[in-house]
């Protein structure tokens, strides 16, 4: 079964967002706020692992209207979802209450390992989906969240269904090749739309 862990990656609604460098950037952390009267901040890790920010880790601090920050980690600490950091350009409170509703972004390369068949929802977004006969059913563009994840779907023609995150659906997620294997049962595809159908979206 392909498990993917919530939600790190492209925030919500916006897509990937570039680094300096043109390198796609993932959120991996967010709900900033200062702690104490020492610099020390607080924020909600999206990666679901412990131990993914440690000294050193390089980030871009970012909030609409405000220009980027870079971030290098310099002491840490962690309590559940919930990390406390010091950061090297953040001295004291007063800098740490200009981080205050930011969001933190890394490079997809910096987060860490993780167990087979485990992924994070930005390695997933954007696979070429497929059935058992090589047959190309659309692309990966949604994980909704559940007792189980739902992988969305959307079709060539613009539709778009749900495909449970279980071993009976999911047969094989290939990274190396952008591709992800499912067994669908009569009814999970939609047939495609008809020449001349309305496009899918304008309904929306």
């Amino acid at each position: 079964m392909a498990r993917a862990l919530p939600p790190e990656g492209p925030a919500p609604g916006t897509g990937r967002a570039g680094g300096a460098d043109g390198a796609d950037l993932i959120v991996a952390g967010e709900r900033v706020r200062p702690h104490g009267v020492r610099g020390e901040v607080r924020f909600l890790s999206l990666s679901g692992v412990p131990g993914r920010f440690r000294k050193g880790t390089a980030l871009i601090w970012r909030k609409p209207g405000l220009p980027d920050r870079p971030l290098t980690v310099s002491a840490v600490r962690e309590s559940g979802d919930t990390v406390f950091a010091h950061f090297a350009e953040v001295p004291d409170r007063t800098a740490a209450e200009g981080l205050a509703g930011g969001a933190l972004w890394a490079e997809p390369a910096t987060s860490p390992p993780l167990e087979p068949d485990t992924y994070y929802h930005h390695q997933l977004i954007g696979l070429t989906v497929a059935d058992e006969a090589g047959r190309v059913l659309g692309r990966l563009v949604g994980i909704l969240p559940g007792a189980h994840d739902n992988y969305e779907v959307e079709t060539p023609d613009g539709q778009r269904f749900l495909v449970p995150a279980v071993a009976e659906f999911v047969r094989e997620v290939r990274l190396d090749a952008g591709r992800m294997v499912i067994r669908p049962i009569p009814g999970l595809v939609p047939d495609p739309a008809p020449p001349g159908a309305p496009d899918a979206e304008a309904g929306r």
